[in-house]
């Protein structure tokens, strides 16, 4: 997609202002070709604002039917596979150029993105002229719609919406609740996921069956058993819509449903020995590295389940699509980086190859205990201060357990002030009740034993703002600690990763913070997942094998190219200790919250010393 493409397409899908400097990182380009691609975007009629703010979309009501057409080099190339794929026609140069109003070299170049973005599914863009034709088996040409349709919706759930729009021949509320009932029947519980894969192979089977086309083969190494509850099932939806589909094709589609179903009722009698070895093996592997304990019952029985599908399916080389690894990637950084060392932890023992999708599956799965272990070491330690009455202390207790269990841990309940200094070294707050007794060395609120709005309205104010001091105070630690001067450089020479690796390694070494294999394990971390967050990157190695823990900041305000043809402005890169793995998961924390918001990254890659980068960073908190 071409930076103008892109810079649009930005504009359109966030409302709101811009500022030029979050458009050129965003997209990758100088402030002044933003500004330039500003004025040759109004000249085509698209309306953007400006003003100190920066610059603003607006979007037209206007009913011209060119509104309904694709709009980027991206779309224009899914637009043209869809067609040819659904039409099964041979393509005229000069129809698609009209019928797309863009210029006949224009759409020569979409081609050529169509030829390399079609032999991934093995289909070749044969030319004869002026006229073109995809040449594949209709199996291919269904893996490429699958594909296309998924990554139409990256960024959000697979929906009926999206399945009913590309489809629009077909009642996909109908077959939708067919699909439900049946597996209901079944005794079998499918989570949005899986009910909406398989909808839309269904849509792609049914729409492709009443073109014609089916599957004329069947894949051996793709096989299911005759017996199979996915062949049980496709045969009775085939019996309740009244259409003929091929054996190739009956089979095609229990695949779907086989390789999908990771629940319990289905599969529980069938985990292999192997996986159960593995789930035990990587919990604990989890633990070594980042002290996160998924050893509960729910957890092993759940991914256990998973990890069974996932196995089969890349040994079958069935894809799975998931269009929120990106999402989770990006807003949850630290659990989809266990979800990596997770991945690559499966690679190693089972010798499959895990895509970004399936660790995005991972990450699902592990998320809700992470998530649960994070909330409850952020919790703050309370003691109360009360006058004893009656039951007065219990009520209150109930209340609050009712309304901050998330948020604070209460030590103990006091009624004498004096009895306070015994906890001293562990109290984050003091709750003082029905009266104005303030302690000076601690951070104290008062409140009524009632518990009143108002109460809680303080109460709350006072939680985050000490939440917020305690981060701020361990994060300013951990960075002076972490980071130096010496470890610091904002150049524009720097433009590739190679060299980013290549100047942190050396450096670490020469430091004797590592040893000379710290390249390699950087790169081999790279290859699993991109480190790239957005505009940064936080690259280091899987396994923690530093003498000491320390980290490495470059920065080139005009990007440094990364890998999957990521640009990124900001490489923090990171070295730890075994024996001070909490410090990592802590800093890696901070850092990509931080980092993970635009305008932020805006203000850092400004910095020009290693003093003013550091305090920028703090005040971020």
């Amino acid at each position: 997609m071409l930076g103008k493409d892109k810079l649009l397409l930005y504009l359109q899908k966030r409302s709101g202002w811009h500022t030029a400097q979050e458009l050129a990182i965003e997209i990758g380009l100088s402030k002044r070709t933003v500004k330039n691609y500003i004025q040759q975007l109004r000249k085509q009629n698209n309306k953007i604002l400006s003003s100190t703010k920066g610059y603003q979309y607006i979007s037209s009501s206007s009913k011209d039917n060119r509104n309904s057409l694709p709009v980027s080099n991206e779309e224009r190339i899914n637009f043209i596979i869809n067609f040819m794929i659904t039409n099964n026609s041979t393509v005229n140069l000069y129809d698609l150029a009209e019928k797309l109003f863009v210029s006949e070299s224009t759409v020569l170049q979409n081609l050529k993105d169509v030829k390399q973005e079609v032999e991934r599914f093995g289909i070749k863009l044969n030319r004869n002229g002026d006229f073109w034709s995809l040449e594949g088996s209709e199996r291919q040409k269904r893996s490429l719609l699958s594909s296309l349709i998924y990554e139409e919706s990256s960024g959000i759930f697979m929906n009926q919406n999206i399945i009913q729009q590309n489809f629009p021949e077909l009642k996909i509320n109908q077959l939708r609740t067919m699909i439900s009932n049946i597996f209901k029947k079944e005794n079998i519980y499918l989570n949005t996921f899986e009910l909406n894969n398989i909808l839309l192979h269904f849509a792609i089977a049914l729409d492709r069956s009443k073109q014609g086309h089916q599957i004329d083969y069947i894949d051996e190494q793709r096989i299911v058993s005759n017996n199979g509850i996915g062949l049980k099932i496709v045969n009775q939806l085939i019996k309740q819509l009244h259409v003929n589909f091929s054996t190739p094709d009956c089979q095609e589609l229990a695949l779907v449903i086989e390789t999908d179903l990771g629940n319990e009722s289905t599969v529980q009698n069938i985990i292999s020995i192997e996986t159960k070895k593995l789930v035990d093996d990587l919990i604990e592997y989890v633990w070594q590295i980042y002290a996160i304990d998924l050893n509960t019952q729910s957890f092993k029985k759940r991914f256990s389940l998973h990890l069974d599908r996932l196995i089969i399916r890349s040994r079958l080389k069935v894809n799975e699509h998931n269009p929120i690894s990106a999402n989770i990637k990006f807003s949850s950084p630290t659990i989809y980086e266990c979800a990596v060392i997770m991945a690559h932890r499966i690679s190693e023992k089972t010798k499959i190859k895990i895509n970004d999708s399936e660790i995005g599956y991972i990450a699902l799965h592990i998320g809700n205990a992470m998530a649960e272990q994070i909330t409850n070491k952020q919790k703050l330690s309370v003691v109360i201060v009360i006058p004893e009455y009656y039951d007065n202390a219990m009520v209150l207790l109930e209340n609050l357990q009712k309304n901050f269990s998330a948020k604070i841990n209460v030590v103990k309940v006091v009624h004498d002030p004096v009895q306070i200094k015994y906890f001293q070294n562990s109290i984050d707050l003091l709750i003082s009740v029905g009266s104005d007794y303030i302690d000076s060395h601690f951070t104290t609120v008062c409140i009524s034993q009632f518990l009143l709005p108002y109460d809680i309205k303080i109460l709350n104010l006072a939680i985050n703002n000490k939440r917020h001091q305690n981060r701020k105070i361990r994060f300013q630690k951990q960075l002076s600690n972490f980071f130096s001067k010496n470890n610091f450089i904002n150049n524009k020479n720097i433009q590739t990763i190679d060299q980013v690796f290549n100047i942190v390694s050396k450096s670490f070494t020469q430091q004797g913070i590592v040893d000379k294999s710290f390249i390699c394990l950087l790169n081999q971390r790279e290859k699993m997942s991109s480190t790239a967050f957005g505009k940064v990157a936080i690259p280091h190695s899987l396994n923690m094998s530093a003498k000491k823990s320390r980290g490495f900041i470059v920065i080139n305000p005009n990007g440094i190219s990364w890998s999957d043809n990521n640009k990124v402005y900001l490489v923090i890169a990171l070295a730890i200790d075994p024996n001070n793995k909490q410090l990592f998961k802590d800093v890696f924390d901070e850092l990509s919250n931080v980092v993970t918001n635009i305008n932020n990254v805006s203000r850092l890659i400004k910095c020009n010393t290693y003093e003013q980068f550091i305090k920028t960073l703090v005040d971020m908190l």
